[in-house]
């Protein structure tokens, strides 16, 4: 690793008690409780961070607790709201499968992405743009960061790291409980150095 790159360590929080398929944005369910014991194994990893940010809701929250309870010595994390997941509006909570069934339209132009803004909530370019605007601070600030944070959060961080258009943040299945390890380099670019681990 270059001297002077960031290292993010990104953990997605675990499994939310929610149904299967649903879209969890801004939502705040807690944690369902399930796949956590596997975080264990990333201890050492997750302690060579210098700082630690979390994303304000409670699913980031717990699994950051359930870190600490499982012997991981933190240090007290900054509360980051550009952490947070994008903003299903009246998309929340429910399956992609029942919103293309009711809302086929909507579905198509979201298709666009960068030009899309979901039905009562977040505008995909403005989430895009405070994803884009955390990674210029990782990359200024320097050393090893870790952030609790959510999939799609991590995947557009992949997506704007790599070069790739955000619209690609599909290509990376980012699993709950998870760690994702990125290099930021100061001249721009990164690395992506594990997925799912």
């Amino acid at each position: 690793m270059a001297e002077q790159c960031a290292r993010l360590l990104l953990l997605r929080h675990g499994p939310a008690a929610v149904p299967p398929g649903c879209l969890v944005g801004s939502s705040d369910p807690p944690l369902s409780g399930q796949g956590l014991k596997r975080l264990t194994g990333l201890l050492p990893e997750l302690q060579t961070a210098e700082r630690w940010l979390c994303s304000p809701l409670r699913r980031a929250r717990q699994t950051l607790d359930c870190l600490r309870r499982q012997g991981c010595a933190l240090a007290p994390p900054i509360y980051e709201r550009r952490l947070r997941e994008i903003d299903f509006g009246s998309w929340e909570l429910r399956t992609f499968a029942d919103i293309a069934a009711t809302e086929p339209e909507q579905v198509e132009a979201w298709q666009q992405y960068e030009d899309f803004t979901f039905p009562g909530g977040e505008a995909v370019a403005d989430f895009v743009s405070r994803i884009s605007q955390l990674l210029a601070d990782f990359t200024a600030q320097g050393g090893v960061v870790g952030a609790v944070t959510h999939g799609g959060v991590i995947r557009t961080m992949i997506c704007l790291a790599l070069g790739l258009p955000p619209r690609s943040y599909l290509l990376f299945d980012v699993r709950p409980a998870s760690l994702t390890i990125l290099d930021l380099f100061p001249g721009g670019g990164g690395v992506l150095r594990g997925l799912n681990l």
